[in-house]
């Protein structure tokens, strides 16, 4: 089965999900209601032509695995309008609206090509024992047969029962035991649960009886059922299989919990259009243009980052790893990548008939994530959820009744926010913009009232096709007064005087301010006189002193604005020590902080101030009676809750953040240490741990798990 391109793609001023659309209302017409079909978009050709692929298939009980499907190939011109398919490999193409089959045609065409499979099949017997076994249909139950329970109730029916039949004629239950229990065999076998269909479907394709199937089958099968999932809710679903080293997957567990995600992915997704509906908002494409002016230079970074990667583990030079050894190089770079952009990027990465991972295309698959991301945003736009998800990872990693955690418990909480598709640079940003105390401490409900700002912000596909339009006008305005200076200098001395007076004092203003590298000295310069142990392979500081050193004279002359300095403590490792390998620091977030001064796409949102108290920010208090902050009432009212979250940020000194001068308290050291006391982030980022994306649908999952993205 060729993989299936992005439906968010736009093709000629088309979206694929249009021609998706158009495709089906062709085939309505058809009225091949005894198959069932599966349409793909596969390919794009000439910048222009859409082409599709549709599946027709008659599954049933005894057969969940069809023995004979039917392929038809459409052709989209997005130029000219024109609709083309083809049926197989057969030369005729058909026009729709133009010559083509006659109306009523169409199921009889199927059963031809149907028929002429299961005949050729037939007689070359190509079936295996395996698939021998599978194609027998089970054997009829006879009426001793028919399970207690179901004989049971049926028997003690009451006589005015009345059962009617499909002609219209009314018999009573008393004589028609019979029917009734042929009517609930019937019944039981060809309407199965969603479970058992894909045990089925899953044990068929399981030829070998291992229990386990590759990657690649897994997926093919989901996408091959009619589950009525989007293509990026598929993914989300494939996130939660358990994928061993080789690349496979134990199925059983992963059939055994799909339907409960299954159900919660098909009311989220109905929540989100009847939102969009309801608020009259109509989704903006975000096209590869866009993401290449907002995103490029970011995209280009984590590229280089992942490449080197990429080349140390492929020594033989191949250009393809596989699965474990591709994840484990992203996961290497875990300050270019969020865990939830490695989980999603290993279901989008192609696979070779070997289940090897090419990664030459890998920096377009970035691209695509972003596009699909923005596409997608279901709980990053809605607030209730994006509170209550945040809120649930705060009660996992041990929310205290104060509702105080310290900054880098609240970075772990947005590492961990599996439900949400934040970059890494959207995670430093948010930490950048967010206000600790002088401890380092963030009240909770503050925390919330700025993620449920800019995070809604972040994932506008409106907003952010503003801004790529306004960086587009830049950039063509620059190259403008570019060529326009160029040509008055070719024809006055006095424009050329100006313009070398004027590239003479930009080079002073840059002179003036430090480099990447010298940033970089001067910190570890910063580090080392702090340092009492100096001389260690691994120089560390305590967090205190760490905290004071970045409070010290020679740090403000590296004029690192606030929100650098806040964003750069707050990606600090802190080891289980309580102590920051500072030197590893400098060097991996230093040139980072100099990447995100070239960004546009997030000045806009660090110009802002993002202090308690800040009009801008969402207020929270709504929300609280649907899901409270503290899980008792005692709690709720505490000044600590989201309804009151100012009060207590003014008490414990929030306004006098760590980006400012002055000296730190003794309470510092006490609030590492408290961090340290659950997960630190390096750690539960770098496990191989798949999503919990199912315990946050499931409703029988333990304790605080309960409540699903749908808040």
């Amino acid at each position: 089965m060729r993989d299936e391109i992005n439906r968010s793609l736009v093709v000629g001023g088309m979206k694929v999900d249009k021609a998706v659309q158009q495709v089906e209302d062709e085939l309505a017409r058809w009225k091949c209601d005894k198959y069932m079909h599966l349409t793909r978009p596969v390919e794009v050709r000439d910048s222009k032509v859409i082409g599709l692929e549709t599946i027709f298939s008659r599954p049933t009980q005894d057969c969940p695995v069809p023995v004979a499907v039917v392929f038809v190939y459409f052709r989209l011109d997005t130029a000219t309008g024109s609709l083309t398919y083809q049926f197989e490999e057969e030369n005729v193409q058909h026009e729709v609206d133009g010559q083509g089959l006659a109306p009523g045609m169409y199921e009889f065409w199927l059963d031809r090509i149907i028929g002429d499979k299961l005949q050729v099949r037939q007689l070359h017997d190509l079936a295996t024992s395996f698939e021998q076994t599978r194609l027998v249909p089970p054997p009829t139950m006879t009426d001793e047969e028919v399970p207690e329970h179901v004989s049971i109730a049926l028997e003690e029916a009451p006589g005015d029962l009345v059962r009617q039949t499909s002609s219209g004629t009314a018999h009573t239950a008393q004589g028609s035991t019979s029917m009734d229990k042929n009517a609930s065999r019937e019944q039981l076998q060809e309407k199965p649960d969603l479970g058992s269909l894909l045990a089925n479907i899953f044990d068929a394709a399981d030829e070998e009886d291992e229990f386990e199937l590759t990657h690649r089958e897994v997926a093919d099968l989901l996408y091959a059922t009619p589950l009525g999932l989007t293509d990026w809710d598929i993914k989300l679903l494939l996130t939660t299989a358990t994928e061993s080293e080789t690349g496979r997957i134990e199925y059983k567990p992963f059939v055994q919990a799909a339907p409960e995600i299954i159900e919660a992915l098909l009311k989220r997704r109905a929540a989100f259009e009847e939102r969009m509906a309801a608020q009259g908002q109509l989704e903006s494409p975000v096209t590869m243009e866009a993401i290449e002016l907002c995103y490029g230079e970011e995209i280009e970074e984590v590229a280089r980052a992942t490449r080197e990667a990429f080349g140390d583990t492929d020594k033989a030079g191949q250009g393809t790893l596989t699965r474990h050894e591709f994840r484990t190089c992203l996961m290497s770079r875990i300050e270019r990548l969020s865990l939830q952009e490695v989980q999603m990027l290993m279901q989008m990465c192609k696979e070779d008939e070997l289940g090897n991972v090419p990664y030459e295309e890998f920096p377009l698959l970035l691209q695509q994530l972003r596009i699909d991301s923005l596409h997608n945003a279901l709980v990053e736009t809605d607030v209730a959820m994006l509170r209550t998800h945040l809120i649930l990872l705060a009660r996992r990693m041990g929310l205290p009744s104060d509702n105080i955690m310290s900054i880098w418990e609240l970075r772990s909480v947005l590492l961990n926010a599996d439900q949400l598709c934040l970059s890494r640079m959207q995670i430093h940003v948010i930490l950048s913009i967010v206000h600790p105390d002088e401890h380092g401490d963030v009240e909770m409900g503050y925390f919330l009232q700025v993620c449920c700002t800019v995070i809604p912000w972040m994932f506008n596909t409106a907003l952010f096709a503003e801004k790529a339009a306004m960086i587009a006008k830049e950039k063509a305005d620059a190259q403008a007064k570019q060529e326009l200076e160029e040509l008055q200098a070719m024809t006055t001395s006095l424009a050329n005087k100006k313009r070398g007076a004027d590239e003479e004092e930009d080079q002073d203003t840059q002179a003036n301010a430090p480099d990447r590298d010298a940033v970089e000295k001067s910190l570890i310069h910063v580090g080392n006189q702090a340092d009492e142990k100096i001389g260690r392979n691994q120089p560390t500081l305590e967090v205190k002193r760490f905290l004071d050193a970045m409070k010290s004279e020679p740090v403000q002359a590296c004029q690192l604005s606030e929100a650098e300095l806040r964003g750069f403590i707050a990606e600090a490792e802190i080891d289980e020590r309580g102590e920051v390998a500072y030197v590893d620091h400098i060097k991996t977030w230093v040139p980072i902080i100099f990447e995100l001064r070239k960004s546009r796409i997030y000045d806009g949102i660090l110009a802002k101030e993002w202090g308690p108290g800040e009009e801008h920010l969402v207020n929270l208090s709504s929300y609280e009676a649907q899901f409270p902050l503290n899980h008792s009432e005692e709690d709720d009212s505490r000044p600590g809750s989201a309804s009151s979250s100012h009060g207590r940020g003014s008490k414990r000194g929030l306004r006098k953040s760590i980006g400012s001068k002055g000296q730190s308290g003794s309470g510092q050291h006490g609030s590492a240490k408290r961090a340290l006391s659950r997960n630190s982030s390096r750690s539960f980022a770098r496990s191989d741990s798949q999503s919990s994306v199912g315990s946050e649908f499931s409703g029988s999952r333990a304790g605080s798990r309960a409540p699903s993205r749908l808040g």
